[in-house]
């Protein structure tokens, strides 16, 4: 059932429907009764009908809360929201993109939240209803005809970070990444490719462990194969710390024997024995582009224009990446010293 058919069983406009649904002052008494009425009879007022509430009700869906990703933005998130005088709920996905239908029907339906903002792809979801509803994504595809987009331009910062890896003299590339990861390492194919650089299989490894523990076993099972590559990129900043631990207990240096980058750009970076480079995500751009679109579209239901915005990132450069000819100065001038110290 759609406000479309109400509008018509009564004999009046979908923005008439809507209006008295939400409670607009621009609906008499009399219309709205009989608005409410022909609902009822149809079985679906409970569906549309909203009590008053004090505050808007906005519902975040994201795929975890574990990671600083996720959890950094939910956060901002949230406070974004909260200045612009709404209360948030959180409800998480874990990846499983039926749950992600199950939630949005559930959190708009049930708990009627004013609008949802989605962290995941939106082809699965449904939107009859038109409820304000803004995804975050890193995909441009499977996003609901009115809804909007705010897509994160990772594509955008691996062509970046190969062609940096290429001016700084490397051509053997290697890549640590989990299953969820995958598109990040197609992506980064197709950008060594465009740079002409080789794409050496042995030197990519796809773990079935999450986090450190997954680069770690990235790491080993590099060693095993005797495949450590001159660069090794990592799907995001967590396996990176996992395998440059590994890499040191394997008796590698950083960057001298090899070197890492990853995205993500946590706050921990910066501070690693040797300062992680890292692809960034903008979250404060981020966050305030979805937060003024999601409330462009609650405070105006009859909005139809589709948006999709672009969020650019960015390569923070950082210690475990250096020019190889610095690379081989160093270790020559560490060749010498050991030569000296045994005359």
């Amino acid at each position: 059932m759609t406000l479309a058919k109400i509008a018509a069983a009564v004999g009046t406009s979908v923005s008439t429907v809507s209006k008295a649904f939400s409670g607009s002052r621009e609906i008499s008494d009399t219309m709205r009764e009989r608005i409410f009425r022909k609902a009822r009879e149809m079985g679906c007022f409970e569906k549309y009908y909203k009590r008053p509430a004090s505050r808007p009700l906005i519902a975040l869906i994201f795929p975890e809360a574990e990671s600083e990703y996720y959890a950094r933005h939910i956060a901002m998130l949230e406070r974004e929201i909260a200045s612009r005088g709404a209360e948030t709920i959180v409800a998480l996905s874990h990846f499983d993109k039926e749950r992600t239908l199950e939630l949005f029907s559930y959190l708009v339906y049930r708990v009627k939240v004013d609008g949802v903002i989605v962290s995941a792809s939106g082809g699965l979801i449904k939107n009859p209803d038109e409820v304000p509803l803004i995804f975050f994504t890193s995909t441009r595809r499977g996003v609901p005809g009115n809804s909007d987009n705010v897509y994160v331009d990772v594509e955008q910062g691996i062509d970046e970070l190969v062609a940096l890896i290429k001016e700084y003299g490397y051509k053997k590339i290697g890549y640590i990444g989990e299953r969820l990861t995958s598109s990040r390492l197609r992506l980064l194919k197709k950008a060594m490719r465009q740079q002409g650089l080789p794409i050496y299989s042995k030197c990519i490894v796809q773990v079935d462990r999450r986090f450190a523990a997954g680069g770690a076993q990235g790491f080993d099972e590099l060693v095993r194969r005797g495949a450590v590559p001159e660069v090794i990129v990592t799907g995001y900043d967590y396996i990176a710390y996992g395998a440059m631990k590994q890499a040191k207990s394997h008796g590698y240096r950083i960057p001298d024997d090899v070197c890492f980058a990853s995205f993500d750009d946590l706050s921990t970076a910066d501070y690693m024995d040797v300062p992680l480079t890292s692809v960034r995500t903008h979250t404060e751009s981020v966050t305030k582009t979805l937060v003024d679109l999601l409330f462009k579209r609650i405070e105006n239901r009859y909005y139809r224009e589709r948006q999709e915005i672009v969020v650019g990132t960015s390569v923070i450069l950082r210690e475990s990446l250096c020019r190889a000819e610095d690379r081989a100065v160093k270790n020559t001038n560490t060749i010498t010293d050991k030569e000296d110290h045994h005359e």
